[in-house]
C-alpha cells in the first residue's frame, strides 16, 4: 500500500500553507477555464482522500515538492504530469519506470481525462471525479500521517545493526544501529519516514524512538561491542540533546556508545566543542559521518577532534579503479586523521577488492554490505 504525503485541506492551516508555497510560480486555475476535476481514493478502512486539480502543471511522483507526493515502491521521482489545456485536463507519463495507467491501460501517449476515468500509479488507484461544488471539498484525510502517529504510539520499530570490522584481521569491533519498522501502510525506508514525520513535527520523537529501542534491546541481550547511533540535525540544540542522551545513558549504563553526526548537523565550531564536552561527560564517542561528501568540514574536524571519522561511500565505491591521484588524496586524508589520533572507517565497502584497497591505503575499520547487511541481532 503506497502513501501520499501532500494533501489540500481547508481544515488544516499548515497544509494550506504548504499548498500555497508548493504552487508558487505555477498557473492557478481560474473559474471557467475547464471543468474542475479531483482525484479521489477510498482506503480499505473507508477514509476518503480528495486531491483537487487546482493548478497546472500538476506533478505526481516521489520527488519532494511534487503536487501529489507518493512515497511508494513503483513510483518514479517525476512519474506523471497533468496539464490544463483548452480541451481539458491532459495526463502524460514522464518516462516513469513502471508506467502510468488510465482505465487499466498503460499510457503510450497523452490522455484527456474525463469524469469516471481512473488513474493508477505505482499500484495506487485514483478515481477522476468532476468537482461540481468546490465548497464540498472540505476534508482530506492523510493516512500516511495517521499511520505514522499510530506506529510511533505503538513503538512498532525493529532494531537493526550493521557490523563494523577491523580491516587488519576482519574481527568485529562494533555495530551501527539503523531504524526499521514493522507496520503496514508505511514505507520501511527511514528517509521517507522522516519526511512524513517532519510534516507533523514528530521527527525528533521518531529519532529518539529508533535509537532508544535499539540500544535498550542491545543492553538486554548483553552486547559488549561498540554501538554507534545517529541524531538528526534538528536535535542539535545541546540542552535538549543533553537531556535526551542523559536519559539514554541512565537506561543503558554499561553499553559502549558513540554518536554519529554528518555535516548537516554541524552548525559551528563552538557547538562542536560543547557537544564534544557533553559526550565526554556521558562516556560516549564522537563520530564524524559521511566525511568527504559535501563541504567536508575540516575546520570542525580539527578543532573538535572526533574519535572516529567515517569516510563517505562516494570516496570508497570502486576505489580500486580510481586514478593514482584520487587514491593518493584519500590516503593523505587518512594519514592526516591517523596523525591526529582519529580512527578511520571506510563506509559502503561492497567487494573484496574495495576492502583490500582500503586496507592498503591505511584505513583501520570498514563497514558495508561486504561485511554484513543491517539486520536484527
Amino acid at each position: 500500500m503506497g502513501l501520499i504525503n501532500f494533501f489540500v485541506s481547508r481544515n488544516t492551516e499548515s497544509l494550506l500553507a504548504n499548498n500555497r508555497n508548493n504552487h508558487m510560480g505555477k498557473q492557478m486555475i481560474s473559474p471557467g477555464n475547464t471543468i474542475p476535476l479531483m482525484l479521489e481514493r477510498k482506503t480499505k478502512d473507508g477514509n476518503l482522500w480528495v486531491i483537487p486539480l487546482d493548478h497546472s502543471p500538476f506533478t505526481i511522483g516521489r520527488r519532494e515538492g511534487s503536487s501529489l507526493f507518493l512515497a511508494a515502491e513503483g513510483v518514479s521521482r517525476k512519474h506523471s504530469e497533468i496539464q490544463e489545456t483548452f480541451d481539458g485536463w491532459l495526463i502524460k507519463d514522464c518516462g516513469s519506470t513502471n508506467g502510468t495507467f488510465v482505465n487499466g491501460r498503460r499510457l503510450t501517449e497523452n490522455h484527456l481525462l474525463n469524469h469516471g476515468d481512473y488513474v493508477t500509479i505505482g499500484g495506487i488507484r485514483f478515481d477522476v471525479v468532476e468537482q461540481i461544488d468546490d465548497s464540498e471539498c472540505t476534508q482530506v484525510i492523510s493516512p500516511d500521517i495517521e499511520n505514522l502517529e499510530r506506529m510511533i504510539d505503538l513503538k512498532a520499530v525493529v532494531p537493526c545493526f550493521q557490523p563494523m570490522v577491523s580491516l587488519s584481521d576482519g574481527t568485529l569491533i562494533g555495530y551501527e544501529t539503523l531504524g526499521r519498522i514493522d507496520f503496514d501502510g508505511l514505507p520501511n525506508c527511514p528517509t521517507q519516514l522522516f519526511q512524513i514525520s517532519r510534516r507533523i513535527d514528530r521527527q525528533i520523537e521518531l529519532s529518539e524512538l529508533f535509537r532508544n529501542t535499539a540500544l535498550e534491546y542491545a543492553a538486554r541481550i548483553g552486547v559488549k561491542d561498540l554501538i554507534l547511533f545517529n541524531a538528526l540535525p534538528e536535535e542539535m540544540n545541546l540542552e535538549c540533546l543533553g537531556k535526551s542522551l542523559s536519559r539514554l545513558r541512565r537506561s543503558v549504563p554499561d553499553l559502549k556508545l558513540g554518536l554519529e553526526l554528518n555535516e548537516h548537523s554541524i552548525t559551528n565550531v563552538d557547538m562542536m566543542k560543547g557537544l564534544r564536552s557533553m559526550l565526554n561527560d556521558l562516556d560516549m564517542l564522537l563520530v564524524y559521518d559521511d566525511f568527504g561528501a559535501g563541504q567536508s568540514r575540516l575546520i570542525e574536524l580539527l578543532d573538535s577532534v572526533p574519535d572516529i571519522v567515517k569516510f563517505d561511500i562516494a570516496l570508497i565505491q570502486n576505489i580500486q579503479h580510481r586514478s593514482d591521484i584520487s587514491r593518493s588524496m584519500v590516503e593523505t586524508l587518512v594519514k592526516m586523521a591517523r596523525d591526529a589520533g582519529i580512527r578511520t572507517l571506510a563506509e559502503g565497502v561492497e567487494s573484496h577488492a574495495e576492502a583490500e584497497t582500503c586496507s592498503a591505503i591505511g584505513f583501520e575499520l570498514a563497514q558495508g554490505f561486504y561485511f554484513g547487511y543491517p539486520a536484527p541481532l
